[in-house]
Formats: structure tokens, C-alpha cells, sequence
């Protein structure tokens, strides 16, 4: 074991350190920890080596610059045994870091000053990011209650009511009850008809015309003419049954299922 990873050992263990902590605080693996304080650097990835000496000084409190300085004599072949040992400052604490020993080196004096200048930007952008999201959150939430408060809750069969006012179109007085006609358009050579067993939410485009949107209750019929094709949108499939020109469709898709643009042409029906 060379001289500085000894003493390296000497100054965790005398701070009472262990090496899981260290390895918890820097995320180095606890081998490569355990291969820095037995001198076998051949184990270590050799990019890192500096780096991990680095954070392993500051978790122990000793001045990295100086660890390094060490450690970079050791390499050369020129560390004395007899030398003094590491300059230690104890862990970092905020606290440490205000004030700076004046019998430090001028180059770790430069260092640790640069070091507390990082922390006091750190903190206090830290501060202004929390207040400004605090005062955004209280305007925010004061805004949402006062919406909540002037919100009026409408009853679901209300809504229900209203949507079915605006969608389902008057039948002509001569139809029945439960049949709904489309007023007789110019003369088509398409006539869609749409029965319903469900009640069904659709609209209806002929001709690339803009289409119609209408609300059906169960057991009504519906007609549409076009010259050419449909564009059709379902909120429930199954729940409409279709023929054109007297011939069968049948039914678009399953009960409760949402179909979005479907073309029906004079090739959809069936013989």
C-alpha cells in the first residue's frame, strides 16, 4: 500500500467515515473506493482516476487541490514518506464555506471561494424560482375557486334534453310519430334511409356538402338524397340499420362504437 492511499485510510478513519457513505455520497463504486485506499490504481478506469480521488477529498474534508497535488507527485515518483500530512478542513458545510482561513494556500483559497460564490447563486436562484412559483400558485388556485364559486352545475338529463332540442329536427305533420322525413330535395339518383333501434348522434354530408348533424331516438327513420356518395359519422354504429335505393346496408359497426367519415356510394349496397 503506497504512502497517500494511507493516508488517505487514516484521514476517514479518523473522521469515522465509512466507505459505504462515501460511496452513497459520490456514486462511485465502493470497489474502486476500496482499490484508492490499497494503492491499486491499476484497477481503476484510468480516465476517472482524478476525478475519484476529487470527490473522495471532499467527502473526507481534505482539500482536493492538495490531494491531487499528492497524488500527482506520488505518480513521478517523488512523494516523501516523511512528509506532512494532508491538510484536512473537516466535511463541507455551508457554513465552512463563508468563511476561508486566511493560511490556506492562495491557489485553494481561489478555489473555495469560487466554490462558496457557486453555492450563494445556487441559493439564490433556488429562492426566487420557489417564491415565483408560490405566488403562482396561490394566484392560480385563488382564480380557479373563484371560477368554481360563479359555476353553475347543469343536471346531466338536462344536458341530455338540450342536446337532443338541438340535434333532432321536427318531423313534417303528416309523418308519424316515429318516423322523420328529410323534405323532398331536387331529383338524386342516391336514397339513404337510416332506421334506428338505439338512439343514435350522427351527421350527414352528401356531395362533399357540409353535413348535417342530427340526434335520433330508437324506432325513427331518417332520409338522405345525394347524386353521388354519403360522408358519414356515427357516435353509436350499431345503432342504426341502413339501405339505399331500396337495397341492404345493414348496420356500420358495433353498438357503441365511434365511426368518423365513411363513405357510402352507390357501390356500398348490396344486391
Amino acid at each position: 500500500m503506497s504512502t497517500f492511499s494511507e493516508e488517505l485510510r487514516k484521514e476517514r478513519m479518523a473522521k469515522k467515515i465509512a466507505l459505504a457513505d462515501i460511496a452513497a455520497l459520490t456514486h462511485i463504486n465502493i470497489k474502486y473506493l476500496e482499490a484508492l485506499e490499497q494503492g491499486s490504481f491499476d484497477v481503476l478506469p484510468q480516465t476517472y482516476v482524478r476525478a475519484f480521488i476529487r470527490e473522495y477529498a471532499l467527502a473526507v474534508g481534505l482539500l482536493p487541490n492538495d490531494v491531487l497535488h499528492r497524488y500527482d507527485v506520488m505518480v513521478t515518483g517523488k512523494y516523501s514518506e516523511t512528509g506532512d500530512s494532508m491538510l484536512s478542513q473537516g466535511p463541507f458545510s455551508p457554513s465552512d464555506a463563508l468563511t476561508i482561513p486566511d493560511q490556506l494556500p492562495e491557489q485553494t483559497r481561489a478555489e473555495l471561494m469560487k466554490q462558496r460564490d457557486t453555492r450563494r447563486t445556487f441559493v439564490v436562484t433556488a429562492l426566487g424560482i420557489l417564491i415565483i412559483a408560490v405566488v403562482y400558485f396561490a394566484l392560480n388556485y385563488t382564480s380557479k375557486e373563484n371560477l368554481l364559486q360563479n359555476a353553475k352545475e347543469m343536471p346531466f338529463q338536462q344536458v341530455v334534453k338540450e342536446q337532443e332540442k338541438e340535434f333532432t329536427p321536427q318531423p313534417p305533420d303528416t309523418a308519424s310519430a316515429n318516423t322523420v322525413l328529410q323534405p323532398q330535395s331536387r331529383t338524386d339518383s342516391l336514397v339513404l334511409v337510416g332506421t334506428t333501434t338505439d338512439s343514435v348522434w350522427m351527421a350527414v354530408g352528401a356531395d362533399g356538402n357540409p353535413p348535417q348533424e342530427i340526434f335520433l331516438k330508437p324506432k325513427q327513420q331518417y332520409r338522405w338524397k345525394a347524386q353521388e356518395k354519403f360522408i358519414v359519422t356515427l357516435g353509436n354504429a350499431g345503432g342504426i340499420h341502413f339501405t339505399m335505393n331500396g337495397k341492404d346496408i345493414g348496420v356500420l359497426g358495433k353498438r357503441g362504437a365511434v365511426l368518423r367519415n365513411v363513405t357510402i356510394a352507390a357501390n356500398s349496397a348490396q344486391p
